[in-house]
């Protein structure tokens, strides 16, 4: 099979400089452009972040509440942007936060272009920005450096065209690759809230992996919550959230941090170390792979037709490498490779660590092979779930935040700690008492975390793990 030019992912750009020099604006600017006429009303919500398409590539922008945010980011271990803009205005130059903006760039250790902003006011000399960054540390371009420059007016659009260009050309020589193929989903939170309705909100940028609608959400080994609603920096919903894509997510039980890594599968391990320094359990219930291939063509063949089937802790071309030895050893998976190769030096560190790898040759022979392995999984599966009760959805309050279910059990019994839909019944009350069941029958209030989304009418089925 011949090899392919493998897919990549948009680039994540923030903007960063001191006040007033027209960060909002540019955003506003280069977000406008964007939304097509016939989108009534433009941009419906404000999710910190908006995804846009340039000459058929996507960028996506993130607007980070001010430094601390950006730095906080960085702190807990996710690396919050690709690519970097350094806004100045032409008017003012160099100023003290234009200073702290190029330390936070220099310690993100992420490629930046300089926006040179208000070129349209009269009488400023864009010059004089170069110098000034010069003597910051800074060399852009035909000033003895190689850090492009553009000059722009976020007020009139002049130059947006060209700085959208550079992005590009930066992400492209970052060569950002799709891994939207691993297996915990990753993401970082860049904005969070508490709604009075709809309770916590955040906002978060995929990292890896793809994340689905009903996606459990978890920090380290603690459940935050079970995704009910994933829409777009329009308000649309989505189904599928890839690489690189902002989201405003409905559904955890408290609101998280800015600068949590979120993953959709629980980790052992610090949190704060970030997901590639943890033990992500995944899907117990499947086989647990690292693959390798000798083609490009080869690998994302195989992945598309077993990534249903497998947790693919990751996948690469080539030799298998000492790399891929600990991150089996971490994640308690074996290798499994297309027409791959190991090194006698790595074969020997696999033995001690009692990894191991099955190369094949035929492609079918690998899908049986794993199969197999499924179906081991399957046989000593754990605990599974059961039904203990119904009950028939009759009203819903809200008393300050609090969604309340107004319910008639219909069969078996609901129980304080029974799961619906991923969420966990903290509260039943029967004749304005709290109990701790309510049995088949008999109306209660039941107080779910997170609140689910559940009409009048609708059937509650209450689940537990069989003993």
């Amino acid at each position: 099979m011949p090899d392919t030019i493998s897919a990549t992912r948009p680039p994540v750009v923030t903007i960063l400089g001191h006040v007033d020099h027209g960060k909002t604006s540019l955003l506003d600017r280069i977000r406008n452009a964007s939304v097509a006429a016939s989108e009534a009303g433009g941009i419906t919500q404000a999710i910190g972040a908006y995804q846009i398409t340039h000459n058929g590539q996507k960028i996506t922008f993130i607007d980070t509440p001010g430094h601390a945010a950006f730095s906080a980011m960085r702190q807990r271990g996710g690396q919050a942007a690709d690519v970097a803009v350094l806004i100045v205005a032409a008017d003012d130059s160099v100023m003290p936060q234009t200073k702290e903006s190029i330390e936070h760039i220099k310690s993100a250790g992420i490629p930046f272009v300089v926006a040179v902003n208000k070129v349209d006011l009269e009488g400023v000399s864009p010059d004089r920005v170069k110098t000034d960054l010069a003597n910051s540390g800074i060399f852009v371009e035909g000033y003895g450096g190689n850090v492009p420059i553009v000059n722009i007016s976020a007020k009139t659009g002049a130059g947006v065209e060209d700085l959208l260009e550079i992005i590009l050309l930066l992400a492209e020589l970052e060569d950002l690759k799709d891994n939207s193929n691993i297996c915990p989903a990753t993401a970082l939170v860049i904005e969070s809230s508490m709604h009075p309705q709809k309770g916590p909100l955040a906002t978060l940028l995929v990292k890896s992996g793809t994340f689905d609608k009903n996606s459990l959400l978890f920090d380290g080994e603690i459940n935050f919550g079970k995704i009910r609603s994933m829409v777009d920096y329009s308000g649309k919903p989505l189904s599928k959230a890839t690489p690189s894509t902002p989201i405003q997510v409905i559904g955890f039980s408290i609101v998280p941090n800015v600068g949590d890594i979120i993953t959709s599968a629980p980790c052992r391990g610090s949190a704060g170390k970030g997901v590639q320094d943890a033990f992500c359990i995944g899907d117990e219930e499947k086989p647990t792979i690292i693959l390798k291939a000798d083609v490009q063509g080869s690998l994302e063949a195989i992945i598309d037709s077993i990534k249903d089937q497998a947790n693919i802790m990751s996948s690469s071309v080539g030799l298998v490498t000492d790399s891929d030895i600990e991150t089996a050893v971490a994640t308690n998976a074996q290798i499994l490779g297309f027409n791959s190769k190991i090194p006698s030096p790595v074969a020997k560190l696999a033995e001690v660590e009692h990894v191991k790898f099955t190369n094949f040759k035929i492609i079918y022979k690998l899908f049986d092979y794993l199969k197999d392995l499924q179906a081991q999984k399957t046989a000593s599966a754990g605990p599974k779930t059961i039904t203990v009760g119904e009950a028939k959805v009759l009203k819903t309050f809200n008393f300050a935040g609090t969604v309340v279910y107004g319910c008639l059990v219909t069969s078996g019994k609901l129980r304080i700690g029974d799961l619906v839909e991923g969420s966990r019944i903290t509260s039943l009350k029967a004749n304005k008492l709290d109990v701790d069941e309510v049995k088949k029958d008999k109306e209660c209030g039941v107080v779910l975390a997170p609140p689910i989304d559940i009409k009048v009418g609708d059937i509650m089925t209450a689940t537990t793990l069989e003993d």
